[in-house]
């Protein structure tokens, strides 16, 4: 693929993952488009719903994962969990629901045999969150269909959305901009390990860009302070993401003294849910050729045989006006928590070897797009799912292998509090900059 396709690609992929982190974005720009909605009045209406009706939406649940739902390989791999092989089971025990809440409880212990953080029964607050999000959208846009399928009678119901609660809930995010900003300025931590040799930022979430001014103040500042040290240390433990701009528009652009440029690759099955993502993100559905032409591993290549479409692209990162050209060398510290979005991040640090990894195996899912979402039959509860399998430039299945760190520390609760020179990675750290004491 042609640099500026690449680069086209790119910026479609940061629209879309970031976008369900950024939902104030459309709500402050876009108010006019959401105080316009003007939702018909639903009479009260009891579900009352019966065992079959349980099993009835189980079975449309595990039918829709079946067609569309990229892991199952990556499940049996990891975890051992032959998930379609556990119908039975499964239909057994969502058959003994004694109502709707206990409907979602034993779901959810369903879905989180899947082992992905992304796959879930929707809560009420997410619900309101996605609708408000997805609904100034272009009309045409897949996204803006799963803001249309909350404007159901019954998911309406279910979720408790009309035009009071939706007017409510708006109000109460557009007043709540100080309050999240102040809330937000402990999200970012700087201290200097070693005066003059060892500098360190620790970042909590990838917050949306609305609300990083606090951050960005203390991020320009201390990065000219230390722009001579040696060493940099870049914390993302714990962090399981937010939005991708953070480290891609923000972060980085004001330390690397270079431009960085990986490749990805992404993998698509051809259920009718995707026929518009598929048209409107432009996949490829000669899959078999690509297969064959690719490098990867011929273990990789038996599992992206069950896909029928792919795209590639990948993400170009470099110096900002007022980057500090950071000439040492850069640590990046990650463990099991880091998820999504801040997944990102550690596998662009990995593959273009801008930084150097330390920790544990990461949580996985960070390359790819919004879940896709779809309405149960019956309770209307909303099941959101991961949609595409994400694959590294050097044949990495993202969910698969996570981010393997370059320095391995396995690290306990305790491990990660106390002051910071006497926890275990750090001390890894000054070991291979050569800074033991």
């Amino acid at each position: 693929m042609k640099k500026n396709a690449i680069i086209s690609f790119c910026l479609i992929m940061l629209l879309l993952i970031v976008s369900i982190f950024s939902y104030n974005n459309y709500i402050n720009t876009k108010t006019n488009d959401i105080r316009a909605i003007n939702l018909k009045d639903l009479e009260h209406k009891e579900f009352n719903l019966s065992k079959e009706d349980y099993i009835e939406d189980f079975n449309f649940a595990y039918n829709t994962l079946k067609e569309h739902y990229p892991f199952f390989e990556v499940n049996k791999k990891l975890y051992g969990v032959d998930w379609l092989n556990n119908k039975e089971k499964y239909e057994a025990y969502i058959a003994e629901s004694k109502n709707d809440a206990d409907f979602f409880s034993r779901m959810t212990s369903v879905l989180d045999e899947l082992h992905n953080r992304h796959t879930h029964l929707m809560p009420e607050d997410y619900a309101m969150f996605m609708y408000v999000n997805y609904y100034p959208t272009p009309k045409n846009a897949w996204r803006h269909d799963i803001a249309k399928m909350y404007e159901k009678d019954n998911v309406r119901r279910r979720y408790n959305i009309n035009n009071e609660t939706v007017k409510k809930y708006v109000d109460a995010n557009i007043k709540k901009d100080d309050e999240v900003n102040k809330t937000y300025s402990k999200n970012l931590m700087t201290e200097n390990i070693i005066k003059d040799k060892l500098a360190y930022i620790r970042i909590s979430s990838l917050i949306g860009m609305e609300y990083i001014n606090q951050d960005r103040d203390i991020v320009i500042n201390y990065l000219n302070e230390i722009k001579d040290y040696p060493f940099l240390i870049i914390d993302i433990r714990g962090n399981g993401g937010g939005d991708s701009r953070y480290w891609a528009d923000f972060l980085l652009p004001k330390i690397i003294d270079k431009k960085y440029e990986t490749k990805d690759y992404l993998f698509i099955k051809s259920g009718e849910l995707y026929k518009k993502i598929f048209e409107q993100m432009h996949f490829n559905n000669d899959l078999k050729t690509f297969l064959d032409k690719s490098s990867f591993s011929i273990d990789v290549k038996d599992i992206l045989k069950d896909f029928d479409g792919y795209l590639v692209g990948g993400s170009i990162i470099g110096p900002s006006e007022d980057s500090i050209h950071f000439k040492g060398k850069i640590y990046l510290l990650v463990d099991n928590g880091v998820y999504s979005s801040a997944e990102m991040l550690a596998s662009f640090c990995k593959e273009t070897k801008l930084a150097t990894l330390v920790g544990s195996r990461t949580g996985g899912d960070g390359i790819g797009f919004d879940p896709m979402q779809v309405d149960l039959p019956n309770t209307a509860f909303v099941m959101r799912f991961s949609n595409v399998m994400g694959v590294t430039e050097s044949g990495s299945i993202n969910e698969l292998d996570q981010t393997v760190p370059d320095i391995i520390v396995q690290e306990s609760e305790e491990d990660k509090t106390g002051y910071l020179e006497n926890q275990r990675i750090i001390k890894a750290v000054m070991r291979d900059a050569g800074l033991s004491k």
